[in-house]
């Protein structure tokens, strides 16, 4: 099968795996963007019920939600990337996300970042009719809410809303009330309870906003269709809420980066997936997520890369193409011999596939999609089990 990743926002039918119609639901070939605009849009969060241990305060999180939009999004212009600095206001704010993101690519700016990052998404466009399901993202140790633009503009543009915050304290770098929050200090020694406590309450506050303490979103939301997602500690941080949380459906797993422990939740059902040179959690840290997919009940899914590293599941490739571990060129972990990744655009496209996939079929009971679900389509470019 041939890879394409268009960029553009109409779909196809995707007629290799399924009938075109299943009880009035057309099948979309999973690796394009999806029929509807994207929305993104911007708000600080405050959890009242949690004690911020630097500020005495309330825990605070600043959110990014991104939704299938109004038909009049098409000609609207695209989002930039300064847009998700609060429009850049705020003293410091530029040179604090500048700082962080230089660990990435030196002498990288906003500025630059705001001619090339790549988005399809329209700044605070209206949010389409509808009740879309909910997925709640969680960024990796030292990421962004932002980070992961491939994945989340994907499952949106198929009709998902997908909300995702800054752990703060956990993340590269914030703003909290017009203020720069770094990683580190009293915050981050909190993150592992921290993490899953705060994907439960953004589902709590997308529970109000959807009964009418946000106009823009109330009764645009299927609050009983969500779905938990992440990469790395924020694939972690997805296990840690399966188990704590029963209203989270099913879980997609993107190199998991933490320990993992018992599944108390071996019903609900995951999709695990992996970078086979993954130099970030190392051998040790793959063979303890094959064994959490082993030992989880079905429906289980596993992908993975096998020239895929811990960034292949990242946008850091719109930062730096040849930033390793995924993007650009490496050693492979098993034997130290060179690697040249996966192509970033081909490895995302084989992401966002089996994961729009698998959240089709068992969050919105859409059996058309059992049909690409039911088998390996990129030869050896995957190991896939199910």
């Amino acid at each position: 099968m041939k890879i394409t990743n268009t960029g553009n926002s109409l779909f196809t039918v995707f007629l290799l795996f399924a009938s075109p119609l299943l009880m009035g639901q057309s099948i979309l070939d999973p690796e394009q963007l999806g029929p509807y605009p994207v929305g993104v849009t911007s708000m600080q969060l405050d959890d009242h019920s949690r004690i911020d241990p630097e500020t005495g305060g309330p825990r605070q999180l600043l959110t990014e939600i991104w939704y299938p939009a109004i038909d009049a999004a098409r000609g609207m212009p695209k989002n930039k990337y300064s847009e998700f600095i609060l429009r850049g206001v705020g003293e410091g704010f530029i040179d604090a996300a500048e700082a962080g993101l230089n660990g990435y690519k030196e002498g990288l700016t906003i500025a630059e970042l705001d001619r090339t990052f790549q988005n399809v998404s329209v700044r605070d466009a209206g949010v389409r009719d509808g009740e879309w399901p909910l997925i709640l993202f969680s960024h990796g140790s030292g990421g962004t809410r932002v980070g992961y633009i491939y994945f989340v503009e994907h499952m949106a543009s198929h009709g998902y809303i997908v909300m995702s915050a800054d752990h703060t304290g956990n993340a590269r770098f914030t703003f909290l009330d017009g203020k720069v929050v770094l990683r580190g200090g009293e915050r981050a020694r909190n993150s592992a309870t921290d993490r899953p406590n705060d994907i439960s309450f953004l589902l709590d506050t997308m529970i109000k906003m959807n009964a009418g303490a946000d106009s823009r979103f109330a009764g645009r939301v299927d609050t009983e269709l969500v779905a938990a997602s992440g990469m790395s500690f924020g694939g972690t941080t997805s296990i840690n809420v399966l188990s704590q949380d029963s209203r989270i459906k099913a879980g997609v797993l993107l190199a998991p980066g933490g320990p993992v422990g018992e599944r108390l939740n071996a019903y609900t059902p995951i999709m695990m997936m992996l970078g086979s040179e993954d130099s970030t959690i190392g051998e040790r840290g793959n063979a303890t997520n094959r064994l959490y997919y082993e030992n989880s009940l079905r429906p289980s899914y596993l992908v993975e890369l096998r020239d895929g590293g811990h960034m292949t599941f990242t946008s850091v490739n719109q930062y730096n193409p040849t930033y390793g571990n995924g993007f650009g060129t490496g050693e492979r972990i098993t034997n130290g011999e060179p690697l040249t990744y996966l192509d970033a655009d081909e490895s995302h496209t084989i992401i966002n596939a089996y994961a729009l996939s698998f959240l089709n079929v068992y969050l919105r009971g859409m059996d058309g999609y059992r049909g690409f679900l039911s088998e390996n389509h990129y030869g050896d470019k995957i190991i896939y089990r199910r």
